[in-house]
């Protein structure tokens, strides 16, 4: 195995990780657990507010009373490009604190490539461009997900790779207390279930389709939880008419959940037969550089999952009974591979 160059800079040392994202993100518990095995000492500043962009106004606020003195090592998570500025402004002249950019994303990716919100060749996409071109040159290491991630900011913004290092997701079971699951117990017949938050690389369209034909055709309970963006009208209407209740479809039911707590969450994953991971969309080139989150919760709990058939999947999964990957953009292959996988 290789060593690991993150932990090494870590080890016995004062560090400070400032993330753009919420205290109980799933990276933001990972960054923290790691920090208590290998840092000396070390602070954590989130935020709780509702979007990226006040995530990072609220940051900034709290960058006021926050002593760098003494501190070895910045860590700067999932969005660092928000606050980047703001962070070397504060440590300028102190070149003994090693900066760590933990990029979770591409503002350019997401904003430009993934959502579409403004033309690629415009004034806005190449402000994007070089908030991520700025953290990536001036990190002293740069922390990804997957290695097609790595890849994709080594090529798109010029940087060596020697540069990153891929620190994958690991999930946090805290919330589910101290009894354990009885996976064997508890697990419902002929049930699946998918939760995300409807970003479009997602391809939430394709797992409504195949709820659809589930719970209609082949007696299903089909459990959605999250966020609708990225289908049909009538696939939204369709899911908020069953919000918080079973309703019937043909032999099948379906039930839908805007969002719930962590710990509500995952005894719906622990109950299901089969979960769906992802990403399903199949003209978003960042769905195929990015390992679901959901991955690696269904991973930890010991679900069967249902992979979009990606680059980054494959970098940690290997198809057999509990992995089944499906070609991305088809709502057929995903009913086809929940029916093989509760049969097995």
């Amino acid at each position: 195995m290789t060593e690991s160059r993150f932990l090494n800079l870590l080890n016995g040392k004062n560090v400070v990780y400032i993330t753009v994202k919420n205290e109980d993100y799933i990276r933001t518990k990972q960054i923290k657990s790691i920090l208590s095995e290998n840092a000396g000492n070390f602070a954590v500043c989130s935020s709780e507010k509702g979007n990226p962009i006040s995530r990072a106004l609220d940051i900034r606020k709290k960058l006021r009373d926050i002593s760098f003195e003494g501190v070895d090592v910045m860590i700067v998570g999932f969005l660092p490009q928000l606050i980047w500025r703001n962070i070397t402004d504060r440590v300028a002249g102190n070149s003994d604190i090693t900066l760590v950019a933990e990029m979770f994303l591409s503002v350019f990716d997401t904003v430009v490539m993934d959502r579409k919100l403004v033309w690629k060749s415009g004034i806005i996409a190449h402000l994007c461009r070089n908030l991520d071109k700025r953290v990536v040159k001036e990190a002293d290491l740069v922390i990804t997900d997957t290695n097609a991630d790595a890849e994709y900011f080594s090529k798109e913004f010029g940087a060596d790779k020697d540069k990153f290092e891929t620190l994958y997701l690991q999930a946090d079971l805290e919330d589910l207390g101290d009894k354990p699951i009885d996976k064997k117990k508890s697990v419902e017949p002929k049930s699946v279930l998918y939760f995300g938050t409807g970003l479009p690389l997602q391809g939430t369209e394709y797992v409504a389709q195949a709820f659809k034909i589930l719970a209609e055709e082949y007696g299903y309970k089909c459990t959605y939880i999250g966020g609708l963006k990225g289908m049909s009208r009538d696939m939204k209407r369709t899911l908020i008419s069953c919000e918080n209740r079973l309703v019937s479809k043909g032999k099948g039911c379906t039930v839908y959940h805007k969002w719930l707590d962590q710990k509500e969450l995952y005894r719906h994953i622990s109950e299901a037969a089969v979960c769906l991971a992802g990403h399903f969309d199949p003209g978003i080139d960042k769905a195929d550089r990015t390992i679901p989150g959901k991955a690696m919760i269904y991973e930890a709990l010991g679900k069967r999952m249902i992979l979009g058939d990606t680059k980054a999947n494959r970098e940690i999964f290997r198809p057999d009974d509990r992995h089944i990957f499906v070609p991305r953009g088809d709502s057929g292959s995903i009913v086809d591979a929940v029916i093989n996988a509760d049969s097995q």
